[in-house]
């Protein structure tokens, strides 16, 4: 509490949902295990002719995986241990691709404000809303109610085991909520 940080427009998990199934749908791609390095470096380049994509060697990333630059520009940056590992179809690059999309995509068009947190609410918070992206982006809420299990649901979208059983868990409480009400 307390601490400074980047605000941005508040969106809900629902906002971001809609905006990854709309994006989706314009780039016409298949929701099942959507290849990150193809829309790296030759969709986005091919859609938005602004978008610079760069990989940069880990030393001059500062530790960082990945970094978006939003505003003027339309960048995004990953560390070359983390494009190698994307090339690979490692789950972890893969969430770090989609997470700095979801900077693209949510927060380009804005400025973020300096605030004082005075209360949790993640819905002003970048870094939440790039990690809802990426989760809502790589494995959606449709398929998922297709899977017979978190298993199922990490072997077809090709993502941890962790994020798999969090979307299957949301998805089958979503559901659960649906029929009680």
């Amino acid at each position: 509490m307390g601490r400074f940080f980047q605000a941005v427009k508040p969106m809900s998990h629902h906002d971001i949902e809609r905006t990854t199934e709309a994006l989706r749908s314009a780039f016409r791609l298949d929701t099942k295990n959507i290849q990150m390095v193809n829309l790296m470096e030759l969709v986005l380049p091919e859609v938005l002719p602004d978008f610079e994509f760069c990989v940069l060697p880990d030393a001059e990333m500062g530790g960082m995986a990945g970094v978006t630059a939003v505003g003027g520009e339309q960048m995004i940056i990953l560390a070359e241990s983390t494009y190698v590992a994307l090339c690979q179809g490692d789950q972890e690059a893969r969430h770090v691709a989609a997470h700095e999309l979801g900077h693209l995509v949510l927060h380009s068009a804005q400025t973020p404000m300096l605030a004082k947190r005075t209360r949790d609410d993640h819905r002003v918070d970048p870094e939440w809303q790039a990690d809802r992206f990426a989760d809502l982006w790589l494995v959606p809420t449709e398929g998922v109610r297709k899977c017979r299990s978190a298993k199922h649901v990490a072997a077809k979208y090709n993502v941890s085991d962790e994020l798999a059983e969090r979307r299957w868990t949301e998805v089958k409480i979503e559901g659960i909520q649906g029929e009680l009400f």
